[in-house]
This record gives structure tokens, sequence and C-alpha cells, in this order.
């Protein structure tokens, strides 16, 4: 059976510390990530919660584990999507960040599991994932509108 594994690339132009800070800062994440807030200390082993309301009616709650961390370069970690069926699935997320000529990267892979429904996971997060980069630059972004030109 082949890997499920989303891969997704972005360029922002803006400094890495400015992409790290959307990524773990909860009322950034509140803007761009469907919803939700997310929630860490940000050290290895620690606990991290995604939590929010989608379409302002669904509740939504994905918590997991910080697995690998270097601030502004690298943050990977895993989480349970416990939908209420029999074996929940884990996913594993690794955001990689990268600075070239006023450029940050973002590399995004996503492994969503195996067994049953994992190819369905793997369509939905493919989508997820384009509508979360775009939100994540416009903030980004918007947020630094003379970056560009500094």
């Amino acid at each position: 059976m082949e890997e499920l594994i989303v891969r997704k690339q972005i360029d922002i132009h803006a400094a890495p510390a400015d992409v790290w800070d959307a990524l773990t800062n909860p009322e950034k994440t509140k803007k761009y990530f469907f919803n939700c807030e997310v929630h860490s200390d940000w050290k290895v082993g620690s606990p991290i919660t995604f939590k929010g309301t989608m379409l302002l009616v669904k509740k939504i709650e994905m918590n997991g584990k910080i697995l690998a961390i270097e601030p502004q370069k690298l943050l990977k970690y895993n989480l349970v999507n416990d939908d209420g069926t029999e074996h929940p699935s884990t996913s594993i997320v690794t955001d990689q960040l990268s600075y070239k000529d006023g450029i940050t990267t973002l590399l995004i892979s996503d492994y969503v599991g195996d067994g049953e429904g994992a190819e369905d996971r793997y369509e939905r997060s493919k989508k997820g994932w384009d509508k979360v980069l775009a939100g994540l630059k416009e903030l980004v972004e918007e947020a630094n509108p003379n970056y560009s030109l500094q």
C-alpha cells in the first residue's frame, strides 16, 4: 500500500519569525485554520491542541504531541482525529521553514495514516491544506505590507 502523505509548499513574503508566529499563535491560527486556536507550550513531548468551531456550529478538537521543534525552522507533531469511529486516525504533520531573498518557504507534509478511510482523509487533507496555506499567506503578508520593500 502506498504511503498517503500530503505535501504542500508556499512562498510567503515575510521573515521566518512572522510565519512562525502565525503557526504558533492561537489568535492568528483562529483566522486561517478553520477557526481553530492552537495551544501548546512548544516543547518536545508536550501536548498540542487545535480547538474551535467550524462553520459556527461544529465543534472541533484535535489533540496530539509535539514530536520535534526548532523555532522558526521546524515543527513536527501528531494529531489524533477522534471522529467517533472505533479506530480514530492519527496524522503526523511536519512544518519546515526555509528563508532566501526575503521569502520564507513553508513546506508542509501530512501523513494521514493508513487503514480504513485513509484515502478519504488524504483527499480532505489535500483540499484543507490548500485553504489553510492560502489563509496563512494572506494573514502574514497583510500584517507586513511593506516587507518586500525593505
